[in-house]
């Protein structure tokens, strides 16, 4: 007797997509690389076997801190598309502490912001960094860490980087290392001197729940 219930329960068992996202980078490269792949990875994983296929929209601008908020607000009034869950990612690198914390404070959606920059978070896939770091520090660090692990040498514009620094399982690592790390600075006010320090662990662990 063929049994009815075995496409009710497939049905049952399928995983709801994420809400649509929009992540809107200040960099033209590594941060869309990053997330553009981490797109890709959910798209295959869950593409066919869910009742709405994942919308996750990715765009670089080249902006800076608080014009990319504004222009954040400009593009979703623009949009058509509604987002379930809006992301501004953005460095501290050289602007001064008064721009950095004026685009957390202006910013209306999420923030994944990084100081001093974006390779603070890739170089939390291989250790948690506890000392205060230059920009040119955390690029340093970073490309020892590639050097030890024999992912070669890294670049800004590695459409792979993605696969390099989560191999062997180190996207938790990285999640519960920025955790430790922004743990560290809750008592301190100002988000432009929590050096190290990222929000965009949050987002990653928010889309890393559809990689499972």
């Amino acid at each position: 007797m063929r049994n009815n219930n075995k496409g009710r329960n497939k049905v049952a068992t399928k995983k709801l997509a994420p809400p649509n996202y929009l992540i809107i980078c200040e960099g033209k490269e590594t941060e869309p690389n990053y997330f553009n792949k981490l797109k890709q990875k959910i798209n295959e994983k869950f593409g066919d076997r869910i009742s709405v296929v994942p919308a996750i929209k990715i765009k670089g601008t080249g902006l800076n801190t608080e014009s990319l908020v504004k222009y954040t607000k400009q593009y979703i009034n623009k949009s058509p598309k509604v987002y379930g869950q809006v992301w501004v990612v953005f460095d501290k690198d050289d602007y001064t502490d008064e721009q950095f914390n004026n685009a957390i404070k202006l910013n209306e959606y999420n923030s994944g912001w990084s100081n001093p920059n974006f390779e603070v978070w890739l170089l939390s896939h291989f250790k948690k960094v506890s000392n205060p770091l230059s920009k040119n520090d955390s690029l340093k660090e970073l490309k020892k860490e590639f050097q030890n692990a024999n992912l070669g040498n890294y670049s800004k514009n590695d459409k792979e980087i993605f696969d390099k620094v989560t191999n062997d399982n180190r996207l938790e690592t990285a999640i519960q290392n920025c955790k430790e790390m922004y743990e560290q600075f809750k008592t301190t006010s100002s988000e432009a001197i929590k050096n190290p320090c990222t929000t965009v662990f949050m987002l990653v662990e928010n889309l890393s729940e559809y990689l499972k």
